[in-house]
């Protein structure tokens, strides 16, 4: 009975231990979003394929918060609306922003080509280990989009 007890025990520490590894984190800190779209914006984004990116440095309604390097909302092949942040993760710098070519967003600076086709963001070459980070909160509404976290 000593024995079957100290085996379920190392079988036990073992697996906690294990299962203690820490998960890394997308290096895009959590910023505030709030973005909501003009009609000629939402007219823009009816088709699969299509996007638009709210900028730091344009003006844009009173409220409008853009994340930590901007946003990205953009409609995937599925049609359905998704919106992300434009700093590129590998870089982790606001200043530094993927440019979009529908399905792909590539970082300038590191080249990582980002994968957009179904909304997933992911990373398909280059450095990158991260997606870009993902805001759930898309909504659509008559003739405006609302995106917020």
């Amino acid at each position: 009975m000593n024995r079957f007890a100290y085996i379920l025990f190392s079988v036990a520490l073992f697996l906690s231990v294990s299962s203690c590894r820490e998960e890394e984190e997308n290096p895009i800190p959590e910023h505030n979003v709030n973005v909501h779209t003009p009609y000629t914006d939402f007219m823009q984004l009816r088709n699969a394929g299509s996007h638009i990116e709210y900028k730091y440095g344009n003006y844009y309604a009173a409220g409008t918060l853009l994340g930590y390097g901007g946003i990205l909302i953009f409609r995937d092949y599925d049609n359905k609306l998704h919106a992300a942040d434009l700093a590129c993760p590998v870089e982790a710098d606001n200043t530094i922003t993927v440019e979009v070519n529908m399905p792909y967003a590539i970082c300038p600076q590191c080249n990582t080509k980002y994968d957009l086709t179904f909304g997933f963001c992911s990373p398909v070459s280059g450095p990158g280990k991260f997606p870009l980070k993902i805001y759930q909160s898309v909504f659509e509404a008559g003739d405006y989009i609302q995106v917020r976290n």
